[in-house]
């Protein structure tokens, strides 16, 4: 392994940051409302993402899928809550996709894939 192989892509950190940026800023748009039920699992999933996304900014492809996942889970459930106020819900809902959606296609970026390969292949395992 060289350590240009290694070393981690300015992309995947960045990728981390919007994930955490985007998926935070839905869950904001799903719990504004003070009655809001989901507010303890909106914010449950959002700790879950951010601990996948930085372990996938790891180079870990389970952690990179499980963060994807959560992220498109967290997008898909903050609509409905969102959209009970379409000016501010809706536009913060879009602000979070346009942070997020980004993200996602920076963690699959060939760099990514390449920095992924590559730790695997130091470590040995998924995990």
């Amino acid at each position: 392994m060289t350590p240009a192989t290694t070393r981690r892509p300015a992309g995947v950190t960045l990728a981390v940051v919007l994930l955490a940026l985007g998926t935070l800023t839905a869950v904001a748009a799903a719990t504004a409302d003070p009655q809001a039920q989901a507010r303890t699992l909106m914010t449950a999933l959002w700790l879950a993402c951010v601990w996948f996304a930085v372990r996938a900014g790891r180079g870990r492809r389970t952690a990179r899928t499980t963060a994807a996942c959560l992220t498109v889970l967290i997008l898909l459930l903050a609509a409905p809550f969102a959209l009970v106020d379409p000016l501010y819900g809706g536009l913060t809902l879009l602000t979070a996709a346009v942070l997020a959606v980004p993200g996602l296609f920076l963690l699959y970026a060939p760099a990514a894939e390449a920095y992924v390969r590559a730790r695997q292949g130091d470590e040995g395992s998924e995990a």
